[in-house]
């Protein structure tokens, strides 16, 4: 059975050392966002990568799974790298996210959960924190 969240849960991304914080959960927005600034591309072993600050300024880097050209708020065209993470949330399961990196600065949530990545959960979005608080 699916588990039901709520609008915002808790979850840490073990991968990255970043502890429990509260997510976003967006059944209006398609792609999931993680907060990243400092994002550098490079290439290891010819595959794309990223290094980038996450939450917490933690230093991270991971493979490079999608990269979109995407029209910024100023109109400019800009690239857009997305990654896979693996999020746990507060009843103990690991699930996997395909996650846009993107600077979430002045945000309140720094990890927003977008539709392809809720087929895991049932949401009821007049709630929060069903999985329990910290």
């Amino acid at each position: 059975m699916k588990p039901l969240i709520g609008k915002s849960e808790w979850f840490s991304i073990p991968q990255f050392g970043i502890d429990w914080f509260r997510a976003k959960i967006d059944t209006g927005k398609r792609d999931s966002l993680l907060h990243a600034t400092e994002i550098e591309f490079f290439e290891r072993e010819g595959d794309g990568w990223v290094s980038f600050k996450g939450i917490d300024d933690l230093e991270c880097e991971a493979p490079v799974v999608l990269t979109k050209e995407v029209t910024n708020s100023e109109g400019d065209l800009t690239k857009s790298y997305f990654i896979e993470v693996t999020v746990e949330s507060l009843n103990d399961e690991g699930h996997h996210l395909l996650v846009q990196l993107s600077s979430r600065v002045s945000k309140r949530y720094l990890l927003v959960l977008g539709r392809r990545a809720l087929g895991d959960f049932l949401v009821d979005s007049s709630r929060s924190q069903l999985l329990g608080k910290i």
